[in-house]
């Protein structure tokens, strides 16, 4: 077993909108099976009928069908395990999205996720549906967008116990075909299955899609960990990629005089090319401690600043790429490079000076492409 018990996503507010679903989760379900264990709608009270009749009536049916069922039955379950497992993934997923898409927009987006799976639940089946894995897929689905390259803590409990952490995409990825694979199974059966499989896709899909297209269009704030800002830093790499392809690695001229610091160039930019980029960005701090002036070539200077950001080795990334702008000064992608790291000044580094600097040296020489971005990390640098 797997329980996600936390996520290394650091949270500006508050997660007031998770802490009060659950609540209200726990507190309905208590009440649920007080009423059952008083008889339920065969009680001798009037009001306990009264309350499982309620509870009945806001279960979701394409037999029994109100539009008001779309919310409610997302707030009742089967049994113990079922809330339980349903509020052990909300918690520390739901404190992330919520983090990002705010109090009001986390709730809606909650509601009309699970709506939305539950409806898509009646025009397919005629049994009853209870529960919120339908909304908490969607906000499972929700987090892969907002912070794809971050980590779970995860409790795993399977003859031994104990608490791992593994990449995100991993762990969303196999509840994803965990679950494609139950529906499948129950497509095929002969017996009947009661959990809503259909529904948690339908909710891991909207969630994926409503999320991806709010970021696109700005409802959400784009980070440097979502979704579209990778896509877009992909793009940008192999533009760049393409671009420095087409200029000549440092070359060991035979005819002049060898020097040390040429010697150790050529060596890293051959490290580089071979693929083992990791071993070329050791050699080469391991150098700049001996040779400070030190200058690769512009290539080798993008693959090792490139690594070193995806693994998330911010400052030294930085650094690297600071080098190649004082380096390469006429290079025709100084002012991306600047922009990438105004962008990593401000979102990572808390150094909103160095930030402010770069934006204004390169102002005038941002394509209109990269204007726009410019532009929102100024906003959030007058945050």
């Amino acid at each position: 077993m797997l329980i996600p018990i936390g996520t290394d996503v650091q949270h500006r507010r508050q997660p007031f909108v998770t802490y009060l679903i659950i609540g209200l989760n726990l507190l309905i379900f208590a009440m649920q099976w007080a009423v059952e264990r008083s008889g339920g709608l065969t009680s001798q009270t009037e009001l306990i009928r009264f309350i499982a009749n309620l509870e009945s009536e806001g279960q979701l049916s394409s037999i029994n069908f109100h539009f008001w069922s779309l919310v409610t039955y997302q707030f009742l379950h089967a049994g113990w395990m079922h809330i339980i497992v349903n509020m052990i993934f909300l918690l520390p997923f739901g404190k992330a999205v919520e983090d990002r898409m705010g109090h009001i927009g986390f709730a809606l987006f909650y509601l009309g996720c699970g709506a939305l799976g539950g409806y898509i639940h009646t025009l397919n089946y005629i049994n009853p549906v209870v529960g919120a894995s339908g909304s908490v897929c969607a906000v499972v689905a929700a987090f892969i967008v907002l912070a794809p390259k971050t980590k779970i803590h995860v409790l795993f409990i399977f003859f031994i116990i104990g608490i791992y952490t593994v990449p995100s995409l991993l762990l969303v990825g196999f509840f994803i075909a965990l679950d494609t694979f139950s529906l499948l199974a129950s497509l095929v059966s002969e017996t009947s299955n009661q959990t809503a499989w259909a529904v948690h896709l339908v909710g891991y899909l909207s969630g994926f899609i409503i999320t991806f297209l709010a970021l696109s269009v700005g409802l959400i704030r784009s980070s440097e960990f979502d979704l579209t800002l990778m896509i877009r830093q992909y793009r940008r790499r192999r533009v760049m990629q393409q671009h420095m392809s087409q200029t000549p690695v440092f070359q060991n001229d035979s005819k002049t005089t060898k020097h040390p610091e040429s010697e150790i160039c050529l060596a890293i930019a051959e490290e580089a090319m071979r693929g083992d980029t990791e071993k070329a960005t050791t050699h080469y701090f391991q150098a700049l401690s001996e040779h400070p002036s030190l200058k690769i070539d512009r290539r080798t200077h993008h693959l090792i600043g490139s690594t070193l950001l995806q693994n998330n080795k911010t400052s030294e990334g930085v650094e690297v790429f600071e080098r190649y702008l004082s380096q390469h000064k006429e290079a025709k992608d100084c002012p991306e490079v600047a922009l990438l790291l105004a962008a990593k000044y401000a979102r990572n580094l808390d150094n909103p000076k160095r930030a402010t600097e770069l934006l204004k040296a390169y102002t005038k020489k941002f394509s209109e492409q990269h204007q726009e971005l410019a532009r929102k990390i100024e906003s959030e640098l007058s945050e």
